[in-house]
């Protein structure tokens, strides 16, 4: 156990500083708090370089800390100045960012591609059904919402570490997937049919794009085009509950 009483600690300023999207990325590492997602991080796969818990967590709180790993104990002054949440519950780990570079769908899983979606709740809302859907996967558009982002993280609601995530999927790759997939995506075109007619048994790719564009232009030309009905005056469904509609009916005609 390793104390850290002071704010100007050097351990202290580094995990600080992964609450910005630079540091997260220049370190490749980012945090996760809270006593769910840490244990979810140790059951994973995930590699935990780190952990870091306030002095009363540490007197009160009944932990399984693992053996080859450091533990930071902090001072309750100073614990939530590392955190992002407004009440943490005083035990946070560091986590390193994997290497998706070597990444080939499988043609026997489905997946969902994010083609710039931005709000941080509704990409964890959309691993967090993926995972559920028993999807191969989440792809990420290079302009999405950072993966790493706390928000995210907490609203997948432990799925972050159940699915493989791959991020800075480009439209050209989306395309050459094309040759092995078929995508389908939400919006409205001439040639726009009901969401439930086309045959999800087949490798497929589910399309899902930005809050308030749509899927890009370039995206749509080499898509199946589907709506979900809207019975009721709302103009759109939101992003994370059109992408769960559709995830499911990949189920419900798969199994």
């Amino acid at each position: 156990m390793i104390e850290i009483t002071s704010s100007s600690n050097s351990k202290y300023k580094y995990v600080k500083s992964l609450t910005q999207k630079k540091m997260r990325k220049k370190y490749s590492e980012y945090t996760v708090e809270g006593i769910k997602s840490v244990n979810d991080a140790l059951n994973s796969s995930k590699t935990v370089s780190s952990i870091f818990v306030s002095n009363t967590f540490y007197n009160s709180e009944s932990f399984n800390y693992p053996s080859n790993i450091p533990i930071y104990c902090v001072t309750d002054e100073i614990f939530p100045g590392m955190c992002d949440t407004k009440n943490p519950q005083g035990i946070l780990a560091c986590i390193k960012i994997e290497n998706t570079n070597n990444f080939i769908p499988d043609t026997n899983k489905s997946y969902i591609y994010c083609d710039s979606i931005n709000d941080p709740g509704n990409l964890g809302t959309i691993i967090r059904t993926a995972d559920a859907a028993g999807f191969g996967g989440v792809l990420l558009s290079p302009d999405c919402v950072d993966l790493y982002s706390p928000k995210v993280v907490r609203s997948s609601m432990g799925s972050f570490f159940n699915t493989d995530i791959i991020t800075d999927i480009s439209h050209e790759m989306i395309k050459q997937y094309s040759n092995n997939f078929q995508l389908i995506g939400g919006a409205l075109r001439e040639n726009t049919s009901d969401y439930r007619v086309p045959d999800y048994k087949i490798p497929t790719i589910i399309i899902v794009g930005n809050e308030a564009n749509g899927i890009s232009d370039e995206i749509l030309e080499i898509c199946k085009c589907v709506k979900i009905p809207i019975l009721g005056k709302a103009e759109s469904l939101n992003a994370g509950v059109a992408a769960a509609i559709l995830m499911y009916e990949v189920v419900r005609q798969r199994y």
